[in-house]
This record gives structure tokens, sequence and C-alpha cells, in this order.
């Protein structure tokens, strides 16, 4: 019984065939989460030698900052040597350590910054049951006894009795929340490095009291081989790194199991537990972490760009990402290039997964299924493998998973390269508390094929059979295993074989292509350069056409320094072009030079019925036409139904068997907006299915138009459910019983089409104007109209107020052939006036990762305490920050390229604030605009028919509705829709209908900040051929600032030349960050609270740059400004009147927030240098 399988692919066969082909003497480069090197299977090879080469964090998300230096004797002595640590713990060092220079490098690291969510839960779990608990249930018996026992005695108490039992009540509050929100602080790790003379070298510690007199201090892993464990109940592993002369530690471990999973499958070894080995025992690797711990283990594009620079640097000869995402255009973008350059500049064969999308076609994922140079791998499931990983007891032929992507991709090219398995039991971290765990997906089955590719790889090593990354990819491709019942662009060429491959190399190890690749590019009309022929959106009737298409293709190879050997100047190859589908038809020969040549191909979808058609142009040699296509061009068409210009439903009964998809693809009536889909299942017991509906548009990721749902369904059972579509657009609506269910089934499905289209003034509403005019029109059969427009989210625009000096990275970021990669920094600063969802955009750069035309990108987000609060990149809806607290917050943007002018282009980049709402505001919506100027009857609902259009007026929110009006404008972001849901609650985003369309409402900086009861409560349209200041399009973007001279209470602007000439003072102190003025300043203004705010801002930042000089002055500023705030009066109800009004309360909230700051600053400085207030 195999736990990782390896008979599908005969890996097995020929390992006994061939036992010294085990994959020794290739190394393969993991790209993943990190692999564990204390998991099972991960340490030696199956010839004796290391297993993991080393352990790199490419993502920076394990680096410390060890800049700060502390010089002592380098003379050796019997006492341990002491120096003061950044974390202000006196570390005693380990008097054996061999430092000649005296020199050390000191930082401090968050535990919890380095753990995944699980250990930290874990962990806080543990410590909040053992240590705070118990202190603070104690804590709460004891404060609810005496206000218990201070009410019994005083029942009629006096003004000062009735302040006492207020503070004991509110002691009682304040303890009861604690309980609820508490979070254990993180441990803090010290860390030193030092060079010995020779190597450098690093000790970590936990210890609270800062001896590391017993630690080790180890070397960077790929010198020793050794890592070390945390103590405690992490039992997280770790290695270390040194970069920058000492300047940056990186601490590398594990923030997923994925990435040990991964190398377990593709290279583990077990000496004695032979069905437990990966299918390449005798492969080394190397871990490189692209994973970042800051994001959940989300891939970034400096992670990914740094592996790629590694893998060159570790001489790799593979490399395996079982990573990927959708992507808005294939086969480009710096990451994407960088990527490929792997196979066509440096002999590296990558291999990706395809992706976990499907089961509708055009799913792959990037890189994998959207790459040329990339292997791409779906995932299959055999007989063997249901019985051993999944326990099920009838048999079934081999398939692949019900949600392996499928191909083509959007510009043609087939997606898929191969299948493998995609399932395995393989090692994890210790972490996880477990030894092995069952994964599947096509993360599985990529490093199955890896580690397949590794097998050959090693044989032709070490019978020098010389090929490339192109000979090994048509070779797998060429003799993969077709399984019968599979459909190519979910399974592609077959299933890999590594026995008939092997062969194919070493026959085919001379041939003149050996080292070529051939770009394809299709000129399909409006889409010239496509990888392949994809006719999806053919016009009408797809079924009625013939078409003849331009095919161009150039031979490619690795050149040197620019020029072309004689043999490449010599190449002329005579090519046999075959088509394989009788509908298609190309010229019978081809002569290739080394230049770009085309054909013509020509296609007749006369008579092709309904679904998908799969066909392919292959090019063989005229010589030898045996070793099979040179170059293949996948022609893919689709055919879909055609409703009758008067229907706009269908109805059909499918037929099922296990995992096999059937495909409607239908032509969606261009006036359709939303669909109605009804199922009904007949005549078996509950089963598990899958629905899901793809529509595609240009340059768009198939998500931007996706309905996916999984469910299971009785016997007789009726469904319903609705999907918003896109009229003109074919709808690939894939049914699928699940991989797993055996048994037969039968559901009858109903699509319904229906219309509520906007054919007015479009989606975006500016509060001058007061309304916005829609125009819905039904374009088909009779539906009910129910508008419903709700705002969800507030939108202000931040603009950088510190930009530093672009400059060059590290060796992490330089490439081998001396490419630099520079990195631009913003600063951004807000303030947060509520708690709220709060999520960080740059729309400029959002959306794409892979496509991107910069290297990557990062932001962090930092309180006024700088303390790191969360980081987030190119995709941010997977990074909103729950409930951000109010206070003052700063932001740090890092975006990397090559070139210094892409970089100098984005210095003034804003940055979006989107805060959801604390409840959504529904805008009132009339049926005309007289109705809604007299503020009337709202508009609820009616049914509409066919060829009939409907007004709609959507009133602006008043202000009072509207929690924060930045002075400088604003937007709100919502949806607005029109249909009926099918059941109540049943569709997201706020709002009722399924059809929703994003909605703004636009506040340029005039109308910003209106009182209550303004021109926005009751709208006035806008006098045509007049304008208002501020009332165009054009107007102000909204912005955010934060004025630093304004009082914690709201200081009024000055009224004469002295305050004038102290409000420039205090914004130059700010804008330079310089105190020089402050003493001079201070003699007329001592108990000015701007002044002393600004001022402590100042200094406290020049101490985070100089820690250990200036603690005195930091806590002076702070008691003076707590001496001058009253803590009774902004803190205790029994002084403030009640209610507040809106300005009050600001201005309470304002002092409270600088109270805490200062107070914070105070403790901070004290805790860490113990001076004496």
């Amino acid at each position: 019984m195999h736990l990782i399988p390896k008979r599908e692919t005969g890996a097995e066969a020929f390992l006994t065939k061939h036992p010294s082909y085990d994959g020794r003497g290739i190394t393969i480069g993991i790209f993943d989460t990190g692999v564990d090197p204390g998991a099972p299977g991960l340490q030696i090879t199956s010839h004796g030698s290391r297993k993991i080469l080393d352990c790199i964090d490419c993502t920076g998300s394990g680096d410390v900052d060890t800049s700060h230096r502390v010089t002592t004797s380098s003379t050796p002595c019997d006492e341990a040597v002491e120096i003061l640590g950044v974390s202000g713990r006196t570390l005693k060092l380990c008097n054996q350590w061999q430092n000649p220079s005296g020199v050390w490098f000191v930082g401090v690291k968050l535990l919890e910054q380095l753990f995944p969510g699980v250990v930290n839960t874990r962990i806080q779990k543990h410590e909040g049951e053992t240590s705070f608990n118990v202190a603070q249930r104690q804590a709460v018996v004891k404060a609810m006894r005496e206000l218990g026992q201070f009410t019994a005695a005083h029942s009629k108490p006096n003004e000062k009795e009735k302040e006492e039992q207020t503070e004991l009540q509110a002691r009682v509050d304040v303890l009861n929340t604690i309980d609820k929100t508490i979070k254990i602080p993180s441990e803090a790790a010290d860390v030193v490095a030092f060079n010995d003379g020779d190597y450098w070298r690093v000790a970590v510690s936990v210890d609270p009291d800062g001896d590391m007199t017993s630690v080790e201090a180890v070397l960077p892993y790929r010198l020793s081989g050794k890592y070390s464990t945390f103590p405690g109940r992490s039992l997280m592993n770790y290695t270390v790194d040194v970069f920058d002369e000492g300047s940056i530690v990186t601490i590398v471990t594990t923030p997923g199991s994925h990435g040990t999973h991964v190398a377990g499958i593709a290279a583990g070894y077990h000496e004695d537990k032979p069905e437990c080995c990966g299918v390449a025992p005798g492969a080394q690797i190397v871990s490189m972490k692209i994973g970042d711990s800051r994001l959940s283990t989300m891939e970034t594009g400096a992670s990914l760009v740094r592996a790629a620079l590694a893998a060159v640097k570790y001489k790799c000869d593979m490399v395996n990402l079982s990573y990927g995402e959708g992507c808005e255009w294939n086969n480009s973008g710096y990451v994407v290039d960088t990527l490929a350059s792997l196979s066509r500049k440096h002999g590296i064969v990558f291999v990706a997964s395809a992706g976990n999308n499907g089961p509708c076609v055009s799913t792959v994922r990037c890189p994998g299924g959207t790459t040329s140079e990339i292997i791409s791998v779906g995932a299959y499931v055999s007989p063997e493998m249901m019985q051993t990983q999944y326990s099920m007891t009838e048999k079934q032929p081999g398939l692949n998973y019900t949600w392996s992507s499928c191909g083509p991709s959007t510009d043609g090219h087939l997606g898929i390269d191969i299948s493998a398995p995609g399932g395995a039991i393989s090692s994890v971290p210790k972490w996880t508390l477990r030894r092995k765990q069952l994964m599947n997906g096509t993360s599985m089955s990529a490093p199955n094929a890896c580690g397949c590719i590794a097998l050959i790889l090693s044989g032709l090593n070490q019978e020098d059979t010389h090929y490339s990354p192109h000979s090994i990819r048509r070779a797998v491709i060429n003799t993969a295993h077709d399984i019968a019942q599979s459909e190519r662009l979910v399974l592609g060429y077959g299933l890999i074989q590594v026995e008939p491959a092997f062969e194919w190399l070493r026959s085919y190890a001379d041939v003149p292509e050996r080292d070529m690749w051939f770009s394809v590019s299709c000129m399909l009309p409006g889409r010239p350069g496509q990888r392949g022929i994809y006719l999806r959106d053919t016009g009408r009737p797809a079924a009625c056409q013939t078409r003849q298409i331009a095919v161009n293709v150039t031979p490619k190879t690795p050149l040197d320094n620019g020029d072309y050997s004689d043999a490449q100047l010599a190449l002329d190859l005579k090519l046999s072009l075959v088509a394989t589908k009788p509908w298609l038809s190309v010229p019978v020969h081809f002569c290739l030079p080394n230049y770009c040549r085309g054909f013509n191909v020509d296609l007749d979808t006369r008579g092709l019925e309904h679904g998908a058609h799969y066909a392919e142009v292959q090019a063989f040699s005229s010589e030898d036409a045996d070793r099979g296509p040179l170059f293949r061009v996948p022609v893919v068409v689709i055919i879909p139904k055609e409703l009758p210009e008067s229907s706009y439903q269908f109805t059909e009964t499918l037929k099922f068997s296990s995992g096999h998809p059937q495909r409607r693809f239908i032509r969606v009536p261009e006036a359709a907006t939303y669909a109605d889909l009804c199922l009904v299942a007949h005549g078996e017991q509950s089963a598990r299915y899958a629905v899901h509906g793809v529509q595609l548009e240009a340059d768009a990721c198939y998500r931007h138009h996706e309905f996916d749902k999984r469910f299971s369904i009785a016997q007789d059972e009726t469904q319903e459910h609705q999907f918003p579509v896109l009229g003109g657009a074919v709808l690939d609506l894939t049914f699928c019983k699940w991989w797993s269910v055996c048994s037969p089934g039968e559901i009858s499905i109903t699509v319904k089409f229906n219309s509520l289209q906007n054919i007015g003034r479009g989606f975006d509403l500016h509060r001058h104007t007061g309304y916005q005019k829609l125009l819905i029109r039904n374009g088909l059969g009779p539906c009910a109209l129910h508008p419903q427009c709700v705002c969800t989210h507030h939108v202000t625009a931040i603009q950088p107020h510190e930009k530093l000096p672009i400059r060059p990275l590290g060796d992490r970021d330089c490439s081998s052939d001396g490419v630099q990669i520079y990195e631009l920094q913003l600063m951004y600063k807000f303030s947060q006036p509520k708690s709220c969802d709060t999520t960080l955009e740059f729309r400029w750069l959002c959306s794409v990762l892979y496509e991107s035309s910069y290297n990557g990108q990062l932001w962090m987000l930092f309180d006024a305490n700088k303390r790191f609060i969360r980081a987030g990149d190119a995709l941010p809806d997977q990074y909103t920050i729950t409930s951000l607290d109010k206070g003052e917050y700063f932001v740090k943007l890092q975006v990397r390229h090559p070139r210094v002018q892409r970089l100098e282009a984005l210095q003034n980049l804003t940055l979006s604030l989107v805060r959801k709402l604390p409840s959504p505001i529904r805008l009132d919506v009339y049926s005309s605009l007289q109705e809604l100027l007299k503020q009337g009857m709202k508009f609820t609902g009616t049914k509409v028919v066919g060829g009939v259009d409907t007004p709609l007026y959507i009133a602006a929110p008043p202000s009072d509705k509207i929690p924060y009006q930045p002075k400088n404008g604003y937007i709100l972001e919502g949806h607005v829709s029109f249909s009926k849901p099918l059941h109540k609650g049943s569709a997201g985003k706020g709002l009722n209908g399924v059809d929703a369309y994003p909605f703004t409402v636009t506040c340029h900086a005039s109308q910003a900040g209106a009182s209550k009861g303004a021109a926005a409560s009751k709208p006035v349209p806008s006098t045509p051929g007049k304008s208002r200041k501020g009332s165009g399009r054009n107007a102000a973007a909204a912005t955010d600032t934060a004025s630093s001279s304004t009082s914690a209470g709201g200081a009024e602007q000055p009224n004469s030349y002295e305050q004038a000439l102290l409000e420039f003072n205090i914004k130059w102190m700010t804008d330079h960050q310089d105190v020089s003025r402050y003493d001079e300043l201070s003699q007329t203004y001592s108990d000015h609270l701007p002044l002393l705010q600004v001022y402590l801002g100042v200094l406290s930042g020049k101490m985070e740059k100089e820690r250990f000089a200036g603690a005195t002055p930091v806590i002076l500023a702070c008691n003076k400004i707590l001496a001058l705030l009253d803590v009774k009066k902004i803190f205790s109800p029994a002084y403030r009147k009640s209610p507040l009004t809106d300005s009050e309360k600001s201005s309470l909230d304002k002092q409270q927030q600088t109270y805490q700051d200062a107070l914070v600053k105070k403790v901070c400085q004290v805790s860490a240098w113990d001076v004496d207030s």
C-alpha cells in the first residue's frame, strides 16, 4: 500500500528496474510555505546525503533588523559578556563564543510574527488558562465584592460617594471587558549575530532574563545542516541566515504545512518505511519559502522573484510551484517573465499546479496553466488511491478530481499539459501535532510529476544523455498515457509515464530541435498573438461558419551573448502538418528555418454539435514521425446552444456518472442580466453535486463572472439558485456529480434568463446633484423589479506624506547577471475616527500579481506606537483588517522594480482607505422626480413586462447618515440591484437582489462635512448650463489629512500674528522632524498642548532610531501632557453632562486618545530603560 502514489505513473516499476536512478544528483527547488527540516523523511537521501541543502525565506517576513551594533572587548574572558539588547533586556552572552571583532549585531523579533495562526492560538489558549485566567477571575470576584459591599453600606450616597460607586462599577466593567478581549502578549526573542572570524553565527533566546550563556550560536543552515527548536509549546523548528554584513538576520520558519507535504511527495525518504517514501527519494531539495507569514502564507511578487534568483544560485535542476492565482491576462508580466526565464535561460525544468478551480473550462490558474515554459499538472485519482487514501468500498475507473482546473487558457493555450496523482499521505511539521496528513489537489499532483521527472533526469545524468527543459516537456507530453473517457481539456495529454518518457529522451537526445522551443502565434480577428485557436464568442450562428486563420511559428533557442551558432543558422526543419479532426484543414508540408514563418488553418465548424470541440494541428518531422509532434497548435471551438429569439429559457434532463461533467454552453441573450436555475433530482438517494458557471471577457479573470455551487440534493428534491450573467457572452454551465459518488444520477434543469438593464446615466451619484436617474429596461420576458441601493463602504484618498529615496536592495535582490532591483518606499498616515473593518487599496497596483509589470509590492500598517498591525499586497480583498481600532496609523508601502524610472512614476501614488460603514446606508428610490423632490412615496417594486423602460430616481444620502465626512471630500461605495431574490436574504453584498452593480456616491470638497439639514438632505437639481464651485467631475479627489497642530480638544484657527507664527513653527517641526525650536517656544507656550504633542511625537520617532539615548526628555514631555489633561473629566462619566453633542464627543475622544498615547509612551520608556520620572 503506497501512501504516495507511484504505480499509476510507472515510477515504482522504473525504480525496480533502475534502483540508482532514484533522483540522486538532482536538486529540486520547492517554492512553497517552506519545508520543515525536522519533519519525518526529510533528513537524508536514499544514498545518505543531506536531504535539504538550504532553507531560504524569500518573503522577508522572518527578517530581523540587527543593524544596531554593540562593541565589547574581543579578548576571551571567563565571565560572561553583558550587552544591552534592543528588547531592553541585559543579555548575558556565552563566554565560549569567539568574536574577534568584539562587534555584536542585536535585534528583537516577536514570536507571533514567525508562527502560524494555529500555533499562536494554541499558545494564547494555554497561557490564558494557566496564568491570566486565574488572576483575572480573582480580580473580578474582588471587584464585584467591593462594589456589593459599598452599595449595601451606602443606600443613599452623597455626591462624593456616588463618584466612588461609579469608580467601583467602572472597575467591574473594565475587568469583564478585559476578560473577553485580552490578548496575551507574545514572547519576544532576542537575536544576536556575530562573525567568528570565518562565518556568521546567530543566537536566538526567549529567556525573560536575557540569559544566553547556554544558547548555541548556530551557523546558517546551508553551512551546518542544523536546525533549532523554539522552547515551549510551539514545537516550531527554525533555521537562520545572515545578510548585508550582519545588518539583517533571517529566522526561517514554516507558516504552513503545505510546503513540507509537497517536499515529502517529491523526494521524501523513509529508510524503514518504503511505502512512505516520496517519488524521488534520492533527490535533494532547496526550501524556498514564498508564502509570507504576514499574509497567511500568500505568495508575493517579491518572494517569487527572490526564489527564482535563489534557484539559479543553487543550480537547481528542477523547480516545483504548488501555488497560483487567477490572472487578468496570460503569459506576461514581470513575475511570469522571471519564472519563465528559469527554463529559457538557465535550463531549469519548471513544474507547477494547474489549479483547483474546475470543472468549467478556462479555469486554469497562473502561472502553471497560463505560462508556456511551465509544465502544468492536473489532479488525477486512481482506483488504488480511492481504496488506500479514501477507504472507498466501491471500485470505479480513474478520473480527474471534480475540482481540477480545466483548459484552455483564455488565449488558446491548452493550459493542462499532463496529469498526475493528486492525493497523498505525506509528512507535515511537528507543530501540526501530526506526523503525516492526507491532502489532495493539483498542489499534490505537481510534486508527484516533479518527482517522476527527477527520476528521468537522474537516469539521463548518470548515462550522460543530453536534454533540455524543452525536450523534457515534449517527452512527457508525447508519451503520456491517455485515459479513456477523459477530456483533453481536463486531463491534458494524459497521465505522466516515467519509463516511456525516459526511453524517448534516450532515443532522441541528439535531434536538432532538442534545445528549442516553438513560439506559436495565431492571428485571430481582433485578438492577434494568441497561443492557440480558441473560438468561443464567435457570433451567430456559431455552428454555421467557415474561416481561415493565419498561424506564425518561430523557433527559439537559448542564445549565448546574443550570437547565433552555426547550427542555429543552418536550421531547416522539414515538417509534416496533421490536423486531428476532419473539420480542420492544414497544409501537408511546412518548412521552418531559423526565423518566423506561417501557414493558414481552415476551420469549417458547420455541422458541429453543441459542446466543446478540441482538435490540434500537429507538426511532425518529415524524416522521423515516430518521435511525435515537435509543436502543437491547440484548437478549441465552443458551439453554444442558441436560444430562439422569442425564448429566454431552456429545460433538459441530465444523466450523470461519477466525476464526468455535463457541460452546457449557452449563448446568453444580449439583454439578460441574471438567471434563475431550478434543479429537480430523480430516482436516487441524497448525493453530492457541483454546478459551475463561467463567462469570459477580454483581459479579465474568469472569477469576474463565475457562479460556483457545491450542494447535496435528495430524491425528488427541488433546489433553486440565482446568479448574475453577462449579456451576449457564452455561458459555460457545467454540472458534475462528485468524483467519489459511485451511483448514477439524474437531474432535470431549467435555466431562465431575466433582463433588468440600466440604460441610463450610469451608477455614479454626485451629492451636489442630489439624485441619480436610472432607466431600467426589461429586454426579455416578465419579471419582478425590486430596486435596492445600499452604500456599505466609505472611501477616502490619502496622499503620501513622506517619500523615501529610491534605493538599491541587497544581495538577495540582485541577479547573477548583475540586474539590480530597486525599492520605492512611500509613507502614509491617517486617523481612524471609529473602530470598523478597514481595507487599504493601492488601486493602481491592485488585482494583478503574477501579471503585474512590477517586481512586487507590500504594505505594512503600524499604529501610533509603531506596533505592527497587518500587511497586504496586490489582492486587497484578502487583507481586510477586522475592527481596526480608532487612533492614528501609519502605512509603509514598498514597491520594487529594476528600473528607477518606473518607480519614480509612482511617487504620488494614492492610498484608498476603504472603511466599512457601521450600518449600510440604504438610499431612497423613487418612481419620479416629483416624488423625490417632495420626498413622497418611495418605490418598492413592481412587475415589468418585456420591452418596457422604467425610470428610477435614487436620492443622495442625507449628511446625518454619513459617520465621517473629511473636509476634502469622500466617496461612498456600495451596490445597486434590481431583481427580486428567490429566497429572502439569499443574496450577498447587503442587498436583496443577485444582480449587484457597483454604485458610488461622490462628495466633493465643497459639499463634504455639510451640516445636518443641508442641501444633501433635500436634494435640489442643478440648473442646466450653470455650475457650482467644486461640483464638477474633475473636482479635487477625496483626501484624508491630519493636522499636527490641532489640539486634543480641537484648536480654533489662528486669529493673531503670534498664534499664526506658533502654528507655522509647529508645522515646521512636524515636516522637518526637528525639535531644535522647542526650547525657545516652550518658554512662551509651556502649557500649549499641540506643541507638546508634536514635540513628543518627533522625539519618540528619533528614539526609535537611536534607542539608547534621550529617554528622560520623552518621559518629561509625557508628564507635562498628562498634567494638562484632567483624567477624571475625560474618562469618568460622573463628570460629564449627558448627552454630549457631536463636537463635544469628538473633543472628548481626542483628549482621551492624547492621554492614552502619552501614558503608553511613558510606560514604554520606563519599562525599557528603567528611568525614574
